[in-house]
C-alpha cells in the first residue's frame, strides 16, 4: 500500500482505519495502543499542511510490524528514540479516530518539534519552522520537554548538538 504522491490527513485517518481493520480481523479479542510521532504525527495534530508517505511509529506491539508495513506505518523510528525525550508518554495526544482494536495516539507537538530539532534532515528543520507550528507551539512546555531529554541520552555530543539548534530554534522564533 505504498503511498505514491503523499498522504494528507484525511488520506493518514483513512489508512489508520484500515489498519485497525486488519488487526481486528487477525486479532479478533486483542486491544492495541500506537503512538506516532514525526511529519505524520504533525498532519494529525493539524499543525502540518504538507503530505507524508509514511507514518512513524515510535511505540508499538512487535507483532503488528508485519501489518504495519502493509499500511505504511513505520516502525524504523525506533532507531532514534534516544532521540525523544524521556517521559514522552506523559504527554501524548489521543486521536479522535473510531478504531476498534488498535487506540492512535501521537506524541504532543512540543516532543515532536524537539524530535526534529535532533535531526539534520532539510525536511525537519522546515517543519518546525513553519508558521502553523510556531503557532501552536507551548514554549514553556517545550522548555519542560528539551529539559527531559536528559533522561534518554545516549550519545552526549549529540545531545549537545542538540541542545545548541534548541537554543538558536528558540532565539530566532521565539520572542
Amino acid at each position: 500500500m505504498n503511498a505514491d504522491s503523499g498522504m494528507g490527513e484525511l488520506e493518514l485517518r483513512r489508512r489508520l482505519l484500515e489498519f485497525d481493520r486488519a488487526v481486528t480481523l487477525v486479532h479478533p479479542d486483542r486491544a492495541f495502543r500506537l503512538v506516532l510521532v514525526g511529519g505524520g504525527a504533525l498532519v494529525l495534530l493539524g499543525c502540518l499542511a504538507r503530505a507524508t508517505d509514511d507514518l512513524d511509529v515510535l511505540r508499538f506491539p512487535s507483532e503488528l510490524l508485519p501489518l504495519m508495513e502493509k499500511y505504511d506505518l513505520s516502525g524504523r523510528v525506533l532507531a532514534y528514540e534516544d532521540q525523544f525525550a524521556y517521559h514522552i508518554d506523559d504527554r501524548q495526544v489521543r486521536l479522535d479516530i473510531p478504531t476498534r482494536s488498535v487506540e492512535c495516539f501521537v506524541a504532543s507537538l512540543e516532543d515532536i518539534v524537539a524530535s526534529k530539532l535532533y535531526s539534520d534532515r532539510p525536511v525537519d528543520q522546515a517543519d518546525v519552522r513553519r508558521p502553523e507550528v510556531l503557532k501552536r507551539l507551548d514554549w514553556n512546555q517545550l522548555d519542560r520537554v528539551v529539559s527531559d531529554t536528559a533522561g534518554s541520552v545516549l550519545i552526549p555530543r549529540r545531545h549537545e548538538q542538540f541542545l545548541c539548534n534548541y537554543a538558536k530554534y528558540r532565539e530566532e522564533f521565539h520572542r
